[in-house]
């Protein structure tokens, strides 16, 4: 995320530093209209940009997810940076508001406006008297998408509304886009800002477009069929298999989305190593109304769609390692212990397996399975047991500060341990984490 992150700040820098160059009297200004004109720029021009780039992590491609490390990083960027840009959209719109409002109350005087230029036959002329259209959809667009942004971090929406709701927020962005297209000052024309912003908002019309189509990972979609389903009551985790013969394969601790008829796609962790009969495993606990219906919904041979690989949780590191799951965890870890039944590690690996009293059929499977792989598995009960700390890792783990840590469940649960490792001085760059939230 370090260089995700960097990225991000170098596209902020660039912006930066060239709407300075296409002011470059704002710091010998006086007067407050023509602050609040470049401002009102400035602002509205990294706006549209951080929406693009929002726009453009939500297309899974597989360049975003190699530089985001992941998916689910990818989608925590997305995030982030939708908060980002409804911050920066609620200031443009304050600085184009309040003073409007100050000088209709008559504390400020009324600014004296340029007629612009007089020639009939510019591209300016042609636009020109599309402002004042572009200021009313912008003013719009902006109410909806921060409604829309509201409403997603709230959570206030079950799953395929919160589907829908994004699609109106590609809507929504298509007119931001207009709005801002139209309204970048005609000084700034023969700068390279014009266009980089123009370039941007492409990248992110081009993002819209392919959302509001359904287009997003339809090149990693595969048919298939239920091939068995078991229900673990105790754990009440749906124990889900699936032929999917044109499957092109993973890595073990990827994950996939798995869309029932009439649903829209939900994603889960792969529980099985990679096989050429392209049989697929998936251990889905039950946390809303979709998985907790699963049990009851589906059938032996009933026809499924599912679409991946994604994901970098993928256990590619050389230096000896620590797997903590928590809870449903478990399943990021499955298809790995399964793939070192063939070719366990001289060096033993520890994993922590905590979950309120686990299934014994499933726990039996991972002793088993555990053994074969050269893993030591430590089964903290919590409904129990104390809770797993980094004073138990530590010292069951001689070597702890040597290895690299490996962690799914939930996020407190990361955090906390984060925290402790950091008061031991434990290099968090070696602790590697799949993020079970991608709303």
């Amino acid at each position: 995320m370090r260089k995700t992150s960097l990225t991000i700040l170098l596209v902020i820098a660039t912006v930066t530093g060239l709407w300075l160059q296409a002011e470059p009297n704002i710091f010998s200004a006086d007067n407050f209209f023509q602050w609040r004109s470049a401002l009102i720029q400035y602002s509205g021009i990294l706006t549209i940009a951080l929406m693009s780039l929002t726009m453009l992590l939500a297309l899974r491609l597989p360049f975003i997810e190699q530089l985001t490390k992941g998916l689910d990083k990818s989608y925590r960027l997305h995030k982030h940076l939708g908060i980002a840009s409804v911050v920066l959209a609620t200031t443009h719109w304050l600085l184009a508001i309040i003073p409007k409002q100050l000088v209709k109350a008559g504390l400020l005087d009324k600014p004296v406006k340029g007629s612009g230029p007089n020639n009939p036959d510019s591209l300016y002329a042609l636009i020109r008297p599309l402002r004042e259209l572009a200021e009313q959809v912008g003013e719009l667009a902006f109410y909806s998408f921060a409604l829309l942004v509201l409403v997603a971090l709230l959570g206030a929406i079950r799953y395929r509304g919160f589907r829908y709701s994004h699609k109106l927020m590609s809507l929504a962005f298509l007119a931001l886009a207009f709005h801002s297209a139209i309204l970048i000052k005609h000084s700034y024309w023969p700068y390279p800002i014009t266009f980089i912003t123009l370039s941007l908002i492409w990248v992110g019309c081009v993002a819209a477009v392919y959302s509001l189509f359904g287009r997003i990972g339809k090149s990693k979609q595969h048919d298939a069929t239920v091939s068995e389903a078991n229900y673990l009551a105790k754990d009440k985790v749906l124990d889900l298999r699936l032929a999917a013969p044109s499957w092109s394969g993973h890595n073990s601790g990827q994950f996939a989305f798995v869309q029932v008829a009439g649903e829209e796609p939900h994603p889960f962790t792969i529980a099985s190593s990679a096989k050429q009969d392209g049989q697929l495993r998936f251990l889905i606990k039950e946390l809303g109304d979709f998985t907790s219906s699963l049990k009851n919904r589906l059938l032996l041979k009933q026809d499924l769609r599912i679409e991946g690989p994604y994901g970098q949780f993928d256990f590619k590191h050389s230096a000896p390692q620590v797997w903590i799951a928590g809870g449903i965890g478990i399943a990021a870890f499955k298809a790995i212990i399964e793939e070192r039944q063939l070719a366990p590690k001289e060096q033993v690996t520890h994993l922590y397996y905590c979950a309120d009293n686990p299934d014994h059929q499933f726990v039996d499977e991972l002793k088993q399975q555990t053994i074969k792989a050269n893993i030591q598995l430590h089964i903290v009960n919590s409904a129990s047991d104390p809770l797993l700390s980094v004073e138990q890792l530590h010292h069951e783990v001689i070597d702890l500060m040597q290895r690299t840590i490996w962690f799914c469940g939930p996020v407190a649960f990361s955090k906390a341990l984060k925290n402790d490792l950091a008061k031991l001085t434990f290099n968090l760059n070696n602790y590697h984490e799949e993020l079970f939230e991608l709303r």
